[in-house]
């Protein structure tokens, strides 16, 4: 009997202790710091790490390199300056030649024969021009095929576009003739003067803008200005080039 009440005795006193224990934890007064630290983690194995290939690899920001500078504007280079006058096509107009039907027209007596072939240049108007509309300067010839009255000549030419790309022309001037001043001789013309007034007339078409054919009639007479004044006329057909 007495072995069980020692040994009731002996479980009566570690339950104290271990109450005394447990009430000293709640409070504070003693704290067994081994048994925090041996516990294990609350979040540990509720996250999978990633594996190495899907880690996010740190972004380098490569340097910014600076803006080129934007090419040069090319610049249309000026042409040298020219002396006055620019050169033949700045002087000379148009060229012009053609087959004339010698000593035949509307205001003359043909007494002459043959056919002239003719050349004539045109300039470019001078300013001082302006004032009477601007015509071309002229200068030319024809030669006549059987050996009578050849002229050269010189005057002004004036000029007016219609119905697009036809023109009219109307020149006045003057002309230098080998023929005849005065003679017997039936079949050659009795000029009176060696110098002469030039009239004539165009009347043409012109295509792919720098050239044109038109027919012409020219005529010289001396204005009564002399003791005779037969008078000579031309007709026929001559091609012009633009410059």
């Amino acid at each position: 009997m007495k072995i069980f009440f020692a040994g009731l005795a002996g479980s009566a006193a570690v339950v104290a202790v271990c109450v005394n224990v447990a009430s000293a934890k709640t409070l504070g007064e003693l704290y067994d710091i081994d048994i925090l630290l041996h516990q294990p983690h609350p979040f540990a194995g509720q996250f999978v790490p990633l594996p190495q290939s899907a880690e996010a690899a740190p972004v380098q920001i490569a340097p910014t390199a600076p803006a080129a500078a934007p090419p040069p504007v090319p610049t249309r280079a000026e042409p040298p300056p020219t002396a006055e006058g620019g050169g033949f096509k700045d002087v000379v107009s148009e060229i012009r030649f053609g087959v004339l039907v010698h000593d035949e027209g509307p205001f003359s007596r043909k007494e002459e024969s043959g056919f002239d072939s003719n050349m004539e240049l045109l300039f470019t108007p001078p300013d001082f021009l302006d004032v009477i509309w601007s015509p071309r300067p002229m200068v030319g010839f024809t030669v006549n095929s059987q050996g009578d009255t050849s002229q050269a000549y010189l005057g002004l030419s004036w000029e007016w576009e219609f119905l697009g790309d036809a023109f009219a022309g109307f020149s006045f001037g003057g002309a230098v003739h080998d023929g005849r001043e005065r003679t017997k001789e039936l079949d050659r013309k009795e000029l009176g003067c060696r110098v002469l007034f030039r009239e004539s007339i165009d009347v043409g078409y012109r295509f792919f803008d720098r050239h044109g054919l038109m027919l012409h009639l020219d005529h010289i007479s001396n204005g009564k200005l002399c003791s005779s004044n037969e008078g000579l006329e031309n007709w026929g057909i001559r091609y012009g080039y633009r410059f």
